[in-house]
């Protein structure tokens, strides 16, 4: 059963960097001032990001307490604390953002730099995840 944990939270990672990757090629296509691409984008964000990330999450609780790993490691507390990075960036940056497109009206720069953000935080908690450097 660990076994199939692990893969599963590996895989779901792979897939919510590419969901981080698409939600930043949104926002720089246009997503800030063109209603489709913030329709897109707002399911992306919600489905691909937050919905897929809390999921890894919960996996990645379940990998470490089978696999007997402390959570007192520096790397598991870095990637629990920097997770509130990306809600914090979701809730105040990009959700508004993406309402106020949806609804007619247009973006500001909150809504790219939401999305980068979010990016550089999953990117990087993804690279602890492999290294889990000894602090």
């Amino acid at each position: 059963m660990s076994t199939g944990m692990h893969h599963l939270h590996m895989n779901l990672a792979h897939l919510l960097v590419l969901t981080a990757l698409i939600g930043m090629i949104l926002s720089v296509l246009g997503a800030a001032s063109k209603p489709s691409l913030a329709m897109l984008m707002a399911k992306n964000h919600k489905f691909g990001v937050l919905m897929l990330g809390r999921l890894i999450y919960a996996a990645g609780f379940g990998v470490a307490i089978t696999g007997g790993h402390s959570f007192a490691h520096p790397w598991m507390i870095a990637g629990i604390l920097f997770w509130g990075g990306v809600e914090v960036a979701g809730k105040r940056l990009i959700g508004p953002e993406l309402q106020a497109v949806i609804d007619g009206d247009s973006a500001s720069s909150k809504l790219m730099i939401g999305a980068a953000v979010q990016l550089v935080i999953i990117v990087t908690v993804y690279g602890l995840m492999q290294i889990k450097p000894v602090l």
